[in-house]
């Protein structure tokens, strides 16, 4: 072997060397981390203790590492060896033929001799091995890491869990700043628990913080959005802020998880009712009306509503028109001015002259012209002063046919306000409207009041006298907006109305007035 093998040899051997001393080095500052990092307390809850099975584990899993790595150098170190004696067997062989020339046939000969394939196959089985070497060393250490982050990820739970334990404890005597230290400090081992926000929503609620109250909620939320505690501490935190809309958004998404809900539905109504005494009432608008006193209008007189709402008739008309209210305020009149005094007809001229003067003004100030302070006579001889005085008229309940039916759920609304009061009246109108102009009336949304007057009116009027329109009324109003939500927050009232309105379809259907095919127990299960 010559000198310049032996020197190459050498340095292969030196550098192989140099490898395995830094590859030991780099295991040695691996081992220094890992090893305090096994010592490190944990911060809040104690130290973790790991079981003598977690170190057992870790130091197969760390000596498999070792003896993977060690064959890869090794398996290294065999080829640049191979390769240094190739080179060197090459080099002799140059010499060699460079002291003894060959011809061309040994040449030749040599050429047939070797063999391509094998070799292109050694160099691949090579590869092959130091690429599983590697491919083997790196799944185990991603089996090592995976194992130290579940390690690390039970270890922070189990903190976690212990705080959100002292807080709850912390809660039930009270201590609620306690209580949301408490869990503060386990939302920095578990990030992403949405329990842990909605409890520490709940402390803060407490202690008054609302707008931190919420804040909580919605990154509970973020994390589970079907968070039904998180969903009724945020409406509670929001209808401590007036923020009655909000609020009972949130407590219709936690209906929707738990239709049986108390709380949320308890909560609802007190929304609801904070809404409406929060909502401005509009003012009325101020009039400027021209009062013009007069005893004959040819326009009205005929008029019946005119006749039954006057104190005395007009004096154009003849007596059998009259109305007997209006008889006996006009007999009343006429025996008040016969009892009268000289002094106090000369009273009663100058109150008349008050007045007169008073409609002057209040004619003026319309753009109307009026006599000042002119006697007017009256129907039964009466005084100036019982013709100048102010009739004090009354004002006429409203009645069905006074409203038109309803083409917007702003008209429905406005006639129930106004018939409210009569309910044999609301009854009567709500029996005028067609079913299929409800569907379309209520396809958007069904006020809830709205909802329950209508309820009560087919209770107590239309499923006695027309159950045919009472149940298509019903099958209506399935089809109105957010009707499950109206449904499940019916009161104990709406749903006894609702038991005696199936009663009678039942008792109805018995009698032949409802057709027999229709299924009422299907239409009675809408309504639960």
């Amino acid at each position: 072997m010559s000198m310049e093998t032996q020197l190459q040899m050498r340095r292969n051997v030196e550098q192989m060397h140099q490898t395995a001393d830094e590859l030991d080095s780099w295991l040695g500052d691996i081992g220094k981390r890992d090893a305090s990092l096994r010592g490190k307390a944990v911060p809040t809850g104690g130290r973790a203790k790991v079981t003598a099975g977690d170190e057992t584990d870790e130091e197969e899993e760390a000596r498999e590492i070792e003896e993977a790595k060690e064959e890869l150098r090794q398996e290294r170190l065999r080829q640049e060896t191979a390769a240094a004696e190739t080179k060197g067997e090459g080099a002799m062989s140059a010499k060699k033929a460079a002291k003894a020339p060959q011809t061309h046939a040994q040449k030749y000969g040599q050429w047939d001799q070797y063999d391509a394939d094998e070799v292109v196959r050694g160099i691949e089985e090579k590869e092959a091995d130091q690429e599983r070497l590697r491919k083997e060393v790196v799944r185990l250490e991603n089996r090592r890491a995976q194992s130290k982050a579940r390690k690390a990820a039970a270890a922070a739970s189990a903190a976690a869990e212990a705080l959100r334990l002292q807080g709850n404890e912390a809660f039930g005597a009270a201590r609620y700043e306690e209580a949301v230290g408490k869990y503060t400090d386990a939302l920095v081992h578990m990030p992403r628990s949405a329990t842990l926000y909605a409890n520490r929503a709940l402390g803060l609620l407490k202690l008054h913080a609302y707008a931190e109250a919420e804040e909580d909620c919605d990154a509970a939320l973020l994390i589970e959005p079907a968070h039904v505690k998180a969903l009724l501490r945020r409406a509670q935190a929001r209808h401590a802020g007036a923020k009655y809309d909000s609020a009972l958004e949130d407590l219709e998404r936690a209906l929707e998880v738990e239709p049986r809900n108390s709380a949320a539905r308890a909560l609802m109504s007190e929304c609801r009712r904070f809404k409406t005494l929060a909502t401005p009432r509009p003012k009325a608008p101020l009039v400027k009306v021209a009062v013009e006193e007069v005893e004959h209008d040819p326009d009205n007189d005929d008029d019946a509503f005119v006749l039954a709402l006057a104190e005395e008739p007009p004096s154009g008309l003849p007596n059998g028109d009259r109305s007997p209210t209006s008889s006996a305020a006009s007999s009343a009149a006429t025996s008040t001015a016969s009892a009268s005094s000289t002094d106090s007809a000369d009273v009663a001229e100058g109150a008349g002259e008050v007045d007169g003067g008073t409609a002057t003004e209040k004619s003026a100030a319309g753009g109307e012209s009026v006599k000042a302070g002119g006697r007017r006579p009256t129907a039964g001889g009466g005084s100036a002063a019982a013709a100048g005085r102010a009739r004090a008229v009354p004002t006429a309940a409203p009645t069905a046919e006074s409203f038109a039916l309803p083409s917007s759920l702003a008209d429905m609304e406005r006639g129930w306000r106004s018939l409210r009061g009569s309910p044999d009246e609301w009854a009567a109108w709500v029996g005028r409207i067609d079913p299929s102009a409800m569907i379309n009336l209520f396809r958007t949304s069904l006020p809830a009041d709205l909802f329950s007057a209508i309820l009560v009116a087919l209770d107590t009027y239309l499923s006695h006298s027309d159950p045919t329109r009472t149940l298509a009324i019903l099958r209506a109003l399935t089809s109105a907006g957010r009707f499950s939500i109206l449904t499940m927050c019916l009161d104990k009232a709406d749903r006894l109305a609702i038991d005696a309105v199936n009663i009678r379809l039942i008792e109805a259907q018995g009698r032949g007035e409802i057709p027999p095919d229709e299924n009422l127990e299907a239409l009675r299960k809408q309504y639960e």
